[in-house]
């Protein structure tokens, strides 16, 4: 496990260095290679410095599948848009309903070009407004697929919120009020108080992956470098305020 998640870890610091939007793509093949995924993908309206209507999009999918997604105005079906944008929690494809022949056709067709059989969504409501979709795929059995689930999927949430806030940082966009939540202050305040993710991790009850899982995704949520960044902003915007 340590090895993982040095992967994880390593995976977290290169996002957060990505210097301009054009790397973003690259930074979507190191998630997909380091976890054996199929593809990856990223999808954003309503990003604020955005100069056009168009929504924002980074994947690693094909240019063929791209093209004929486009060509066949697929987004009038697409039942990852269209539950995505309105779930709060992850979406796993295979709750979605495919009786219809339209849908089957089209995941059909997303397989044949190399999407993978198997997909999750992590839906991202953003500060500014802005809503994203994080998607990975593969092409895994049912039984393997929920292997990787149970050990990565807080992972990829986490991973979820760094891209989107790496994005956001080519994009130029200004940071505003973060929120988070009781648990994730609880674990900034132990660290911030000097105790060990082990210490804390007994303090709250939790299990270490529990305490860094909440810890990484805080720093996510603040767009910090580090645990100790985290902790400094979290000060400074007095997220801390009556925690005791």
């Amino acid at each position: 496990m340590k090895a993982l998640d040095k992967i994880y870890y390593d995976i977290v610091d290169e996002i957060g260095s990505v210097p301009t939007s054009s790397d973003v793509k690259s930074m979507l093949n190191r998630v997909v290679q380091s976890y054996g995924l199929r593809t990856a993908a990223y999808f954003a309206v309503n990003i604020p410095s955005s100069t056009t209507d168009d929504p924002y999009l980074a994947v690693t999918y094909s240019d063929d599948w791209v093209e004929h997604y486009k060509s066949e105005n697929y987004v009038r079906i697409d039942p990852v848009l269209r539950e995505g944008f309105s779930a709060v929690l992850p979406i796993d494809w295979r709750q979605f309903d495919l009786k219809g022949a339209k849908l089957r056709a089209f995941f059909g067709e997303a397989a044949e070009f190399g999407l993978g059989r198997q997909g999750l969504t992590f839906p991202i409501r953003g500060r500014h407004g802005e809503r994203a979709l994080f998607t990975i795929t593969s092409d895994v059995s049912d039984t393997e697929w929920d292997q990787t689930l149970r050990a990565f999927k807080r992972d990829f949430q986490v991973l979820a919120y760094h891209i989107h806030n790496a994005i956001l940082r080519t994009e130029t966009v200004e940071e505003e009020e973060v929120h988070l939540s009781p648990r994730e202050i609880e674990c900034l305040k132990w660290v911030a108080r000097g105790k060990t993710v082990s210490e804390t991790a007994t303090i709250l009850s939790l299990s270490d992956r529990t305490v860094r899982f909440y810890l990484d995704l805080a720093r996510a949520k603040l767009n910090a470098t580090n645990v100790t960044h985290a902790v400094a902003k979290a000060l400074n915007m007095s997220i801390f305020f009556g925690v005791r």
